[in-house]
């Protein structure tokens, strides 16, 4: 008997090319019994597992380990060897193991000796019941001398071809050029070797795991109370917060049914932990989402506070959330402040411990672009020849399919052999796992020790992953929760700590959602900022829409996705009184009136077969999820059901068939309503923000986009329209971020390109000590300190400098006297040196002083080059498009992006992103026109006569005539 024993997997990071599919086809075709795994870490265990199993071949787990750089294998004879692998992979992903790590954890565990590491041999025979010599040659395995051998190569690949390709990985690993003296042994599986010890080795070795029971934390409830009272009492408390006196019958009995549904599926502790961190982050001063997902349905998550939503008032079920009649883990996921989820987690992990808390591990890997910047550099070719290649290569694409359907590029690597190589390269590393990353949202907790459970890896600042990725863990019986990380919260916290300001002290859970401004905000679409409506598409959207309440903002929600947007239309048309509506029968006609007969909730798919066919509200909600996941057996048993159990309760079957295929219909893109409800009170509640105080919204807004040009651009236009002026930066007045000054928003000195945070902290620490009085001042005490003569060019283009009374040209025609004069009076004081006269000059002209500030910031901030033009040619703003649909228009465009492409016939055409003060816009030059120019560029600006149409829901300009506008002055 034969299996490789020393398998490396691409698990063990950029050390090896074998992928566990791979290996496992490759196993299969010579018919191996059983495959061995030894990575340097567990990260690769649960798949390799797995997928053997699904194969009929045995896994073997190992992990490899170095005591004072001499290697080591390990192997689970069992279950207890399994854990006892798993405890020193934890240990070793923070440090080197030590001889009492080594100790504590040798039983049940096969351990190999290789013969480099003979040297040890007495000492670690002495802490393992099993040993076997490892050896790689015939010469090694006459020199053991020992009786206990077994055939122990490294394999790190599957062919001897692709051994070329291993010195790459280290030098990507190494970060270094390739060392063309690199050797490396064989590490390819190589012709079958008998061995009498495999066989032995075979029967020793035995992985097993099971899914452990009972592992959420328990909460430690005040006075020793037991949970679920606990849990009682903190319900009470929110009916009486919310109700005083006089609780509503039907509040009291969802109570009751819920809380008996929480203890029958022993969910009382996972609420309690919930509403543990959620309480924590509320009272201290963290802002916390109004919910998401279906646990918005709850009635006990609502009056405990993790949510903000009262699922009785908006008609949610809580069957689709916890549905008794299919038993699966509860899924509260929580929003929190983008800036302050870590505090949220840091207490968790302080409250229930290191080990019992960690995040969830994720695989970065060499994509297409990634890898041919990895293998150039290991191939020292320079970056800029990279970064060609690169552009021309499709993220959405692997590099063979770029390869095979890009024609540029082909000719481009035939064109270079170095390149060529490279590519060649590229395409065999392709896809391999090259780092480790946290899981943007998901956390794992657990009262056991989770090393107990699986093993871990060390992040930092004693803070674990899982070492198994995500789709493992559920299994394993962790439950993973969702602490997720929001801008839009941050905004909206910025916002109501500069209300607090000026003495407007106003909670966001207190603002109404019956507010005619922000109904008028959405019905004119100024919702740019707004989370989940600020979208092209979706103001279109909301155009023709015009909500008028905030069950129609949640609809909106709902419909504007694909499939429900077929709907669209029609909900708009039936709502207008243009098209009857149809309840299919009067008993609907309670659940499906809000939506106007139309089905886009989930819950009123589970509503609708409660009424009719006397499903229980979870049965309802098994067959909703039979349907989304298209299981047609279960669909064509329900049908037969649905229509039985209809007639007994009085329908036709023509009625119960017409309803059923109508589910059938809806439900494969009905919207979880609970989820809608959610976030349509988030999106509301921002809109209310921007409708009543909109120059502290966008000032908020602007700030948490500072260093993405793309979405500051936008942000400006957004002032634009709003008719607020933004004040270009000031050496005394701007700081890290944006800031108010009467109404209007000064842009701050971390927005200007090329100025650095450094710089900035520079600046901002001088200006502490006093604000700079001239020019001369402010060399003397900032210039030499991370603030040069690069950094100084940019803030001169920026204008920080004009409150001192000099145009930009006249600085910049006199900064080297001015840097000599730096130079000379660095650390001593200004009245050594006399100051050098100033040589004023006139100012650049328009054009040119644009052209700077479009350098300095990306886009034009304060003059726009269409605004000069627009009264000479007496055209539209890109604004009122929406006005001029399936119309002729003269616009003006500056051009701020072109993309050329071929069509089929093989001919250029050309999409341009074209601007002006407040709007962009995407322009189409059919190939009939591009034809006559091909020399429009980025910056032009263009006199265009086009047609307004509609792309994906999204405006555009096909453009019939274009005039290139070539003098501003």
């Amino acid at each position: 008997m034969y299996f490789p024993i020393h398998i490396k997997t691409e698990y063990s990071l950029l050390d090896s090319m074998i992928r566990i599919p791979e290996l496992i086809s490759y196993a299969t075709k010579r018919n191996f019994k059983a495959l061995a795994i030894c990575d340097n870490n567990m990260f690769g265990v649960m798949e390799f597992v797995l997928a053997c199993q699904k194969n009929s071949i045995k896994p073997i787990v190992g992990l490899e380990f170095k005591i004072e750089n001499h290697s080591f294998q390990v192997y689970a004879k069992g279950k207890v060897g399994y854990h006892h692998l798993m405890k020193l992979a934890t240990i070793l992903s923070k440090t080197e193991l030590r001889m009492e790590d080594i100790q504590k954890y040798a039983s049940d565990l096969v351990l190999i000796i290789p013969f480099e590491s003979k040297d040890y041999y007495e000492m670690m025979t002495s802490l393992f019941e099993t040993v076997f010599e490892g050896y790689q040659t015939k010469e090694e395995k006459e020199k053991w001398g020992r009786n206990h051998l077994i055939y122990n190569p490294t394999i790190r690949c599957l062919k001897k071809e692709d051994e070329m390709y291993l010195p790459y990985l280290q030098a990507i690993q190494e970060g270094k050029e390739l060392n063309q003296n690199f050797k490396t042994n064989p590490s390819f599986i190589p012709e079958i070797e008998e061995s009498k010890n495999y066989e032995e080795f075979y029967h020793l070795c035995q992985f097993e795991y099971e899914k452990e029971k009972d592992l959420l934390p328990v909460y430690q409830c005040p006075n020793n109370m037991e949970p679920l009272s606990f849990l009682k009492e903190i319900c009470k408390e929110g009916l009486r917060k919310q109700f005083k006196e006089r609780v509503p019958k039907v509040y009291v009995d969802r109570l009751k049914y819920e809380i008996d549904v929480i203890q029958k599926m022993g969910y009382v502790n996972y609420f309690l932990i919930v509403w543990d961190y959620v309480h924590y982050a509320k009272t201290n001063g963290i802002l916390v989402g109004p919910g998401r997902g279906s646990a918005a349905g709850s009635l006990v998550s609502y009056l405990m506070g993790i949510t903000n939503v009262d699922p009785i008032r908006y008609n949610l079920l809580f069957e689709r959330f916890l549905n008794p009649e299919r038993i699966s883990m509860p899924d509260i996921d929580m929003d929190f402040e983008f800036n302050r989820r870590e505090e949220v987690i840091t207490y968790c992990v302080q409250k229930y411990g290191v080990k019992n808390v960690a995040g969830i591990i994720t695989f970065g890997t060499m994509a297409s672009k990634q890898v041919i910047r990895d293998v150039g550099k290991c191939l020292g070719i320079d970056l800029k020849t990279i970064d060609v290649l690169t552009k021309m290569i499709s993220s959405t694409l692997s590099l063979e399919e770029n390869y095979r359907t890009n024609e540029k590029l082909r000719t481009h690597l035939k064109r270079n052999t170095e390149l060529e190589k490279l590519y060649q390269i590229g395409m065999k590393l392709e896809g391999l796992k090259r780092h480790t990353s946290i899981h943007a949202a998901g956390i794992v907790m657990s009262k056991k020790d989770l090393s107990d459970v699986i093993p871990l890896n060390y992040n930092h600042e004693n803070f674990y992953t899982t070492a198994y990725s995500m789709e493992y863990l559920e299994d394993l019986g962790l439950l993973k929760m969702d602490f997720l990380a929001i801008r839009n919260l941050t905004i909206v916290s910025n916002v109501l700590e500069e209300l607090k300001k000026i003495g407007i002290h106003l909670g966001f859970e207190e603002i109404p959602l019956s507010d005619e401004k922000t109904f008028e905000l959405f019905k004119t679409a100024n919702t740019v900022g707004i989370f989940q409506f600020e979208s092209q598409g979706m103001m279109n959207f909301l155009r023709k829409f015009k909500p008028n309440n905030f069950d129609e903002i949640t609809a909106a929600i709902a419909l504007f996705r694909p499939g429900p947007m077929n709907n669209i239309d029609h909900f708009i048309k039936r709502k207008r009184g243009q098209e009857e509506i149809d309840y299919i029968h009067p008993n609907l006609k309670s659940v499906l009136e809000p939506t106007y007969g139309i089905m886009i909730y989930q819950e009123q798919i589970m509503q609708v077969v409660h009424i009719m066919a006397g499903y229980s509200l979870g049965e309802a909600d098994i067959l909703r999820k039979a349907i989304s996941k298209k299981k047609e057996q279960v669909l064509k048993e329900e049908e037969g059901k649905f229509i039985e159990r209809s007639i007994q309760n009085g329908y036709t079957k023509d009625i119960s068939k017409k309803v059923y295929d109508l589910i059938l219909k809806f439900a494969s893109y009905g919207f979880n309503k609970a989820h809608s409800v959610s976030y349509a009170m988030f999106a509301y509640r921002m809109a209310y923000l921007k409708a009543h105080y909109p120059e502290i919204f966008l000032k908020s807004l602007l700030s948490m986009v500072i260093g993405s040009e793309v979405k500051t651009k936008e942000y400006i236009y957004e002032c634009k329209y709003n008719h607020i002026s933004l004040l270009p930066p000031d050496i005394n007045q701007s700081g890290l971020d944006y800031k108010l000054e009467n109404h209007s928003i000064r842009f701050p000195l971390t927005g200007i390109k090329n100025v650095g945070g450094v710089s900035v902290k520079v600046i901002l620490e001088e200006r502490e000590k006093g604000m700079f009085s001239d020019i001369f001042d402010f060399i003397r005490r900032c210039y030499g300190k991370n603030v040069n003569k690069k950094i100084l060019e940019s803030l001169i283009d920026a204008g920080v400098f004009q409150t001192f009374g000099y145009n930009i040209h006249t600085l910049h025609h006199n900064l080297d006297n001015l840097l000599n004069y730096g130079d000379l009076v660095q650390g001593l004081q200004e009245t050594l040196f006399e100051k050098p006269d100033i040589e004023r000059v006139e100012e650049y002209s328009k054009k040119e002083l644009m052209q700077k500030e479009k350098e300095a910031f990306g886009f034009y901030l304060s003059n726009h080059p269409v605004t000069e033009l627009r009264g000479k040619y007496q055209t539209i703003e890109l604004s009122s498009l929406s006005n001029y649909f399936d119309r002729i228009v003269d616009v003006l465009i500056y051009v701020d992006s072109k993309k050329e492409i071929m069509t089929k016939k093989n001919e250029k055409m050309a999409f341009l992103k074209g601007s002006d003060e407040v709007t962009s816009v995407d322009v189409v030059l059919f190939p009939n026109l591009y034809k006559e120019n091909q020399t429009i560029e980025v910056g032009d600006l263009l006199l265009i006569t086009a047609h307004v149409e509609k792309r994906f829901d999204k405006l555009q300009l096909v453009v019939n005539k274009v005039l290139k506008i070539e003098d501003l002055d």
